[in-house]
C-alpha cells in the first residue's frame, strides 16, 4: 500500500514553515519534500496572496514568510493538530 499523498495545505504550511528564515527555491523544495514544478505553483500563490515575499540576500532571491504568512501558519498548524488529535 502507497503512502498517502499531502494535501495542499499541508504543502502550504510546510513552505510557510520553511520560509520563516529566509530560504532560496532549493531549500523550499528540499525541506518541503516537493518537487520544483509544485514548488514553483505553490510559491507563486503564496507570493500573489501577500504569504510569501521574495527578498535579496547577498544578491540572490530569497524567499521569506510575511506577518499574513504567519498568521496562515499559525491556524494551519492549529487545524492540522484538531484533525490529527496531537
Amino acid at each position: 500500500m502507497s503512502p498517502k499523498p499531502r494535501d495542499s495545505l499541508l504543502i502550504i504550511r510546510d513552505i510557510l514553515a520553511v520560509a520563516v528564515k529566509r530560504v532560496s527555491k532549493t531549500e523550499i523544495v528540499y525541506r518541503s519534500n516537493i518537487n520544483f514544478v509544485a514548488a514553483e505553483k505553490y510559491i507563486t500563490r503564496l507570493l500573489l496572496r501577500g504569504m510569501l515575499e521574495t527578498v535579496v540576500d547577498e544578491g540572490k532571491s530569497k524567499f521569506q514568510t510575511t506577518p499574513l504568512g504567519i498568521e496562515a501558519l499559525s491556524k494551519l498548524t492549529e487545524v492540522q493538530k484538531l484533525v490529527e488529535g496531537t
